[in-house]
């Protein structure tokens, strides 16, 4: 059961970081955007769902290793970096990593405390 509750929610991140990521481009926003978003997001998420999820195996199971691991993206967000230096982005490929780093740490932390 517990793999198909990942698989699931897996399912379910994936198409749901397909959706900002379009939703981005349609706003014409650069690239590396919607990286940051769905990180940033994902990571107040599984602040709270780490919280509460830590005894309930099910909702640990579906949402935090199924949807929020397919929703965020390490992978995309590295790429990203590349990219800015392939473009000569200096400016962004300075601040993009700090800036995701830093807000990712400050949103898991402030999950984690709004549920406490």
């Amino acid at each position: 059961m517990t793999w198909f509750l990942v698989a699931i929610g897996g399912g379910l991140g994936a198409v749901a970081r397909y959706g900002v990521i379009e939703w981005m481009k349609r706003k014409e926003q650069p690239f590396f955007i919607s990286t940051f978003l769905v990180n940033s997001v994902g990571s107040l998420l599984i602040g709270m769902a780490l919280h509460l999820g830590s005894e309930q195996a099910t909702l640990t199971s579906f949402f935090t290793i199924g949807f929020l691991g397919a929703f965020t993206t390490f992978s995309t967000f590295a790429f990203d970096v590349i990219k800015l230096i392939e473009e000569r982005d200096y400016r962004a490929v300075l601040l993009y990593p700090v800036l995701t780093l830093f807000v990712g740490i400050v949103l898991v932390t402030l999950g984690w405390q709004i549920l406490a």
